[in-house]
């Protein structure tokens, strides 16, 4: 027999999933899904979750479903952070498509500030795995005097003959002017959450 297996998302506030790949039907790679039945989700501002986000651009996931909890308990306050016109604030900055299948971009809490615009880390560690000698890769905000932050990279690498500088030249011409790493750093390891993903 063969198992199959389906793709989902949810969260510990959603006491379960939120939205899942069908089990018979298109998966569609890299996406979590459609939201699963009685559950309702849109994209808010990811500066201002009071408003819509701009068409065409991504922004936070919010949903409302049965699912959802009530609140934290005896945390009034962070209740009252969390969710936004009965919709509750995922943290993840995601894109819909068409057919409502669901995309996720990159957490809020990761996002890097350079100049007024918002840079995706997760956007920029996909094209350094592009390079046939990067293992791993991490990009984490860094301060800036002049922008605010900027992106910095960090790599394990399965050919130690490349070195951080080549990869910072080879990459940084395939990025837009404000994704731009400040530098390439080559570590024997990268950190690691308790269940094994690489933890920015």
């Amino acid at each position: 027999s063969r198992a199959v297996v389906i793709e989902g998302y949810g969260l510990t506030e959603s006491s379960g999933v939120i939205s899942c790949n069908p089990y018979e039907g298109e998966n569609r790679l890299g996406s979590i899904g459609q939201p699963i039945p009685g559950t309702m989700v849109k994209l808010v501002d990811k500066e201002d979750p009071s408003k819509p986000a701009p068409d065409g651009e991504p922004g936070e996931l919010v949903a409302k479903g049965p699912q959802m909890m009530a609140g934290y308990w005896n945390k009034p306050e962070a209740t009252a952070e969390v969710f936004v016109d009965g919709f509750l604030r995922t943290g993840d900055v995601a894109t819909i498509d068409e057919d409502g299948f669901i995309y996720i971009v990159d957490r809020l809490k990761d996002m890097i500030a350079v100049g007024g615009f918002k840079v995706f880390p997760s956007q920029i560690e996909d094209i350094l795995y592009k390079h046939p000698a990067v293992k791993e890769a991490l990009v984490i905000g860094i301060p800036d005097v002049y922008s605010g932050e900027r992106p910095q990279a960090y790599v394990t690498m399965t050919d130690a003959g490349v070195t951080g500088e080549a990869l910072m030249a080879w990459l940084n011409p395939q990025l837009g002017k404000h994704e731009r790493v400040s530098d390439v750093v080559v570590r024997l390891n990268l950190p690691k959450t308790m269940i094994g993903k690489l933890d920015r």
